[in-house]
């Protein structure tokens, strides 16, 4: 359910900094939080079921993810267990933070995404709150609650062994959860460009209203797209170019390289967002010729009905005039004349028009 139909309200609004509430849709669902351990030679997984199972590993990397975060007990205990700041924590509970990143110390990194998923119903784009958190050798991932897990993928590759994951340190996997939420922005902008395409064939065949407020509907969308898109170049080309040069160790060369990559997929999804834009322009103007062409083809219409009775309606006045010494009157083929030569008049001007290809 998209988080735009409901208002939700700033409850931290005039409360000290680093007050931990949640500023969300009110959901009743339990936090699930997992737990994976791995090392190149292998990895262990497990459903943290209290807060002792959740601290990190002295060997290997530990990944920390929360599913949930309505409950600000719970990010407060585990941002206890990981000496987390508590604006940190005030920001991962509050889903209208924009996007962003932080350096809290030297051997913490803060970075707030979010997640977008296209609803085919209302053809609305539909954000999620995700925030990352990066240690020396952990990582902790905290998303809204959804029907599936996002970072599936990632888990089934650590359990897989596959790729690189369980070869780097923890910054790699920091890297391939952001990668995984700017790999899902493009599925995003392929179901966009799909309606775009069905908006421009149907605005060609008949436009109407309601083709009007889709094109509103989606050029709002992209608008949500641009906020949540935008702020993530500064982040990537940040962590990419200013961590190592700051002497954090959080970020390694080797991620760097993974990093400047993804800087360049997020440029490729701001291009085509603006694209897109550009386009919604051109089918407004599509529009807009459509409807002006077919109030022209209206007014072309009446106007040659107009100009076609014009004449007749001089026939009809004169011969409606009923003065006393009128020919025509008293003749007995009077009206059949007159009606003939109507007709007569008419067949000539539609020629006329027709030869003119004014119909």
């Amino acid at each position: 359910m998209s988080s735009r139909k409901h208002k939700i309200e700033r409850k931290n609004l005039g409360t000290s900094p680093g007050t931990l509430q949640y500023i969300g849709l009110p959901l009743d669902n339990q936090i699930k939080i997992t737990r994976i351990d791995f090392t190149l030679e292998g990895h262990q997984k497990k459903i943290v079921q209290n807060y002792s199972e959740a601290s990190p590993s002295t060997t290997g990397i530990t990944w920390l993810n929360i599913d949930g975060i309505h409950k600000p007990e719970v990010i407060a205990e585990i941002g206890r267990l990981y000496q987390l700041h508590p604006l940190m924590q005030e920001d991962i509970l509050n889903t209208l933070q924009k996007p962003k990143f932080e350096f809290f110390g030297e051997n913490t990194l803060f970075i707030v995404l979010k997640w977008l998923e296209y609803n085919p119903h209302t053809r609305e784009v539909e954000p999620e709150h995700v925030a990352l958190v990066l240690g020396p050798r952990w990582v902790l991932s905290f998303q809204e609650e959804r029907s599936r897990d996002i970072f599936e993928v990632i888990r089934k590759r650590i359990e897989a062994g596959a790729g690189k994951t369980r070869q780097n340190g923890a910054d790699y996997l920091l890297y391939a959860l952001a990668d995984v939420v700017v790999d899902q922005y493009f599925r995003v902008l392929d179901c966009v460009e799909e309606n775009l395409d069905r908006l421009e064939e149907a605005l060609f065949k008949n436009a109407e209203q309601k083709h009007l407020e889709e094109i509103y509907t989606v050029k709002r969308e992209l608008g949500v797209m641009r906020k949540v898109v935008t702020p993530l170049r500064e982040i990537t080309l940040s962590l990419s170019r200013e961590a190592p040069l700051n002497g954090q160790s959080l970020i390694s060369a080797n991620t760097e390289i993974y990093l400047r990559d993804l800087y360049d997929h997020i440029n490729q999804v701001n291009e085509t967002v603006e694209l897109y834009r550009d386009q919604m322009t051109s089918l407004m103007d599509l529009y807009n010729s459509t409807i002006s062409n077919r109030l022209n083809n209206v007014m072309k219409v009446l106007t040659i009905i107009s100009v076609i009775f014009m004449p007749l309606t001089f026939v009809a006045g004169i011969y409606g005039m009923n003065f006393e010494y009128m020919p025509e009157l008293h003749w007995r083929y009077g009206y059949p004349f007159a009606m003939g030569l109507m007709a007569v008049m008419v067949v000539i001007m539609l020629l006329w028009f027709r030869r003119k290809r004014w119909l």
